[in-house]
Order: C-alpha cells, then structure tokens, then sequence
C-alpha cells in the first residue's frame, strides 16, 4: 500500500513589482484583487488544497509587515509555514524556501509566483499528478483573456 506523499507549495513573493509600479507603491503581490492581497489569494489556493500539506512564502526582508497584512486571515493555519527572506534573483528565493523545507523533507514541492493568484485546484491536481510519472513538471497554460482599465 503506497503512503501518501506530502506536498510542500513554496510561493515566491520576494521581488519588489518595480516593473508593475503603480500609484498606490506596492508591489504586485501585495496589491488587492475583490479586498485581498494578491498574495493571500495564492496561498489560500494552496492552503485549501487538501494534497498540500505546508506552504511557505519567501519574501522581501523589507517586506515583513506587508506581508504580515496581507495574510493575517491565514496566519492561524498551522499549514502556513513562517516567511523566509528571499534573494537578490528569482533563483536564491527559490533555493532560500527550498533550504527552508529541507528539515520538513516533503516529497514534491510546488514552486508558484505569488503574482499569479487565480491558481485552481484543477492545476495543482494536474501538476501532483505529472510528478508520480516524473523528476520535475512544469505547468503551461495558454492565455484567453486580456484585462484592461480605461478611465
């Protein structure tokens, strides 16, 4: 009989949105979409994953109390792991949340961008899945849709 295997999400969150500046000075991941963070919706997809055992941000070491905010609603899950400073690429804060889950030994991790909030349950099963058959998946979806704002 085949145990389960435990899934760890590591959601990257440490860049600072200098590319998508806006009025308000935050970074993407921590602008709100319907009265919520970016962020918190990622993690939550993850978080109401039943497959997904601990999710672990890694953010920008000046972005404590941003992100402390924008996940407060989240923060009694005993599924959330504490933040992890990430780095100066997109790599070291990829490698700094994956040291950080190094004691936890999970079998599969979810690498996500945290700017990427309408993450569903569909693709997270898909990519678990894709990883019984393999090293290393990738997720690819095609784009349907453009939003823009006019004043």
């Amino acid at each position: 009989m085949d145990e389960r295997r435990r899934v760890a999400a590591v959601v990257v969150a440490a860049g600072t949105g200098t590319r998508a500046a806006g009025l308000d000075g935050l970074p993407k991941q921590y602008r709100a979409i319907a009265g919520r963070a970016v962020l918190a919706h990622t993690v939550a997809a993850f978080l109401d994953h039943p497959a997904v055992d601990r999710v672990l941000v890694v953010i920008h070491p000046d972005h404590a109390d941003l992100y402390a905010a924008a996940l407060a609603d989240l923060a009694a899950s005993a599924r959330l792991a504490p933040p992890v400073v990430g780095g100066a690429t997109r790599q070291a804060s990829v490698r700094a949340g994956l040291e950080a889950l190094r004691h936890e030994a999970p079998d599969l991790v979810l690498v996500h961008d945290a700017a990427r909030p309408f993450l569903s349950a569909a693709v997270i099963d898909r990519t678990i899945a894709a990883l019984a058959a393999s090293d290393g998946a990738l997720v690819g979806l095609g784009i349907v849709d453009t939003l823009k704002r006019a004043d």
